[in-house]
């Protein structure tokens, strides 16, 4: 087909992905299921073998540890290997884990630091599998559709992860121990099936071709650098999620302490913020077929800025629940349009190295703006973190706008890539 066929081409109402993607996203809804169960399920085990508050905090630091430990490690890992093999071996291997401690939970009472261990293992097995995932995406789908496909994968992540997966683990937990790792080790298996079936990626490279880990490890923090649009982008990823996450962390305290509700009333704000991105994700193709690249991201940051400043000033449970599913579409939003601008930009063969840098740079900030809210609201209140990181955001939406032209580039640089493939 050449460029001026597909240029001709009408866009279709709702994007058709293919088999494959298919079968990903299926594997990727009963996965996420499958780790809102345990999610939920863990610290409730924790808190029931051990008495010192300090258990769930060992459990949740462990589960994190991964991330910096093996994040750039597994970016070589996902560019040196077949990425779908890898995935649902991942997804195998993690079956076997989970399913072996459901029995050990079924017969005895396990130890805390057995389940520092499951928590360390299963977090390096998702920083592998995510970041292959994310790296096997355009594989699946042309250019044009990965808004629309990573909208899908991250409407799975909402609603599988954030909202049914931990009702459901709660709720067998209550049943028995053991019923939520069972039922997440067949999770992580049905998943392995579903990624197998959808085939090889493409070739690897050698074994001849390959150099020590820590040269590659280089290479793709060099392109990250040398890479100017690129690199603008995880600027603005990594201040923007310091922003955020100064401004939501208070969340909890201004529901329970500012306005005085119930600790239950918290749910409610999590649960509308969820919405929130499941709408912000599902509406990904339209918004793409509707604005441009760069407009779409100054789109998320004026929401995101927005509706935190006015967070910090709202007087009920109800506005603070709107407006952080108003939060919600705008991080979610942002997050598709930074996941597919990196997906159409980076070579496919650098891809999972140029991931992992990114996505170690966006954690540091996540965890800084954690830090920095605390700080902040310590010594000048609980409402001010809202008010600081809802104002960086607008700050950064002003960046943004000088930057519109160079992000839709971006964009458009990826049509003639994709009309060359497709010749």
């Amino acid at each position: 087909m050449t460029s001026a066929e597909l240029a001709a081409k009408p866009p279709k109402t709702r994007p058709q992905l293919g088999r494959k993607f298919h079968l990903l996203w299926s594997a990727s809804a009963v996965s996420f299921v499958g780790d809102g169960m345990r999610d939920s399920a863990l610290p409730l085990l924790a808190v029931a073998v051990s008495e010192s508050p300090g258990a769930v905090s060992v459990v949740s630091v462990a589960a994190s540890l991964p991330f910096l430990l093996t994040s750039l490690h597994a970016g070589v890992l996902a560019d040196r290997t077949d990425r779908r093999r890898l995935m649902w071996t991942i997804d195998a291997a993690r079956a076997v884990v989970v399913l072996g401690f459901a029995c050990w939970v079924l017969l005895t009472s396990p130890p805390l630091a057995a389940l520092a261990v499951l928590a360390f293992l299963l977090g390096c097995g998702e920083t592998v599998f995510s970041n292959a995932a994310t790296s096997a995406v355009p594989e699946l789908v042309r250019p044009d559709q990965l808004d629309a496909a990573n909208g899908r994968l991250q409407a799975n992540m909402l609603i599988g992860g954030n909202l049914v997966g931990p009702l459901l683990g709660s709720a067998l937990f209550a049943v028995a121990a053991a019923a939520p790792f069972a039922v997440d080790g067949i999770s992580f298996a049905l998943a392995a099936v579903l990624v197998a079936a959808t085939g090889r990626s493409t070739a690897p490279r050698g074994r001849a071709d390959r150099r020590p880990v820590l040269t590659e490890i280089r290479e793709g923090v060099d392109w990250l650098i040398g890479h100017r649009e690129v690199r603008t982008l995880a600027v603005l990823s990594i201040l923007g999620a310091l922003a955020c996450f100064m401004g939501t962390t208070m969340l909890v305290l201004m529901v329970t302490r500012v306005l005085d509700a119930p600790a239950a009333s918290y749910g409610i704000v999590l649960a509308a913020g969820a919405l929130g991105g499941t709408a912000a994700s599902t509406l990904a193709g339209r918004l793409g077929r509707l604005l441009g690249r760069g407009a779409r991201i100054a789109l998320a940051f004026l929401l995101m800025g927005t509706s935190l400043v006015l967070a910090g000033l709202a007087t009920s449970l109800a506005a603070v629940a709107a407006l952080y599913a108003v939060t919600g579409f705008g991080i979610v939003t942002w997050n598709i349009q930074a996941v597919s601008l990196r997906q159409q930009a980076v070579p496919k063969e650098l891809l999972g190295r140029v991931n992992s840098c990114y996505m170690l740079l966006t954690r540091i900030g996540i965890m800084s703006g954690a830090a920095l809210s605390g700080w902040i609201a310590s010594v000048s209140g609980i409402r001010t973190p809202l008010f600081v990181g809802g104002g960086l955001l607008l700050v950064l939406l002003v960046a943004v706008l000088f930057l519109l032209p160079r992000m839709n580039a971006m964009e458009a640089a990826a049509a003639p890539a994709a009309a060359t493939e497709g010749d």
